[in-house]
């Protein structure tokens, strides 16, 4: 076989020879994660719906039977909203500071749909690795808390203030990154269907009454 290739070989160029891909090279792996758009596309767009409202008004009219799809819209919401304080721009201090208080309310509601419905379903069905996963979620969220609660104590003006909401961004990337590649697939394998069915009927209930509390 190796004499066959070597006899082809003299009739390619170099180019086609440095082209062809070796016996046995694997693809390279995919990430759990989906892919993000292009950047820049529907960005805007994007954006501006979350920090108008309309996001939301559009996804509640849209029930989600999977609770790994409705935790996922909320990380995209989260990022879009981090962007837009991004965008606003240092003058723009108290859009930033209603941007930070927007981002706030929706890490408290998510944080809250994971930690009591979401988490304890996943350790029910297995009791170590899941365990292990769990446990380092919620040692992540107490960081998000906390700077959380640092935040809200600040003004734009105060010189810690971006550099609390850019250590935020980092902390929450790095655990949606973590969810995303390994929890959440190992949560839908092992839940199955009916389970995740199950869970979402009771996040979408409770996450409309924490709601409702946050606007009274």
């Amino acid at each position: 076989m190796e004499q066959e290739d070597s006899v082809r070989d003299r009739n390619r160029s170099p180019e086609d020879i440095a082209r062809r891909k070796p016996r046995g090279a694997k693809a390279p792996a995919k990430s759990n994660r989906s892919e993000p758009p292009a950047q820049g596309e529907g960005l805007l767009s994007r954006i501006v719906d979350v920090v108008t409202g309309r996001a939301s008004e559009t996804e509640d009219k849209a029930p989600e039977d999977d609770p790994v799809k409705m935790l996922e819209r909320d990380h995209r919401k989260v990022e879009a909203l981090f962007e837009a304080y991004e965008n606003a721009g240092e003058g723009a201090r108290a859009r930033r500071k209603e941007i930070v208080e927007q981002i706030a309310n929706e890490l408290e509601i998510h944080a809250q749909l994971e930690e009591r419905i979401f988490y304890q379903a996943f350790k029910s069905v297995r009791p170590e690795e899941p365990k292990k996963l769990v446990r380092e979620s919620f040692e992540e969220h107490k960081i998000v808390k906390t700077l959380l609660a640092e935040l809200s104590a600040l003004e734009p003006t105060d010189e810690q203030f971006d550099a609390k909401v850019t250590v935020l961004k980092e902390s929450v990337e790095h655990h949606v990154e973590e969810e995303e590649d390994d929890l959440f697939p190992e949560a839908k394998k092992l839940l199955g269907d009916e389970g995740l069915r199950e869970i979402a009927g009771r996040m979408r209930e409770l996450k409309v009454k924490l709601q409702a509390k946050k606007r009274d």
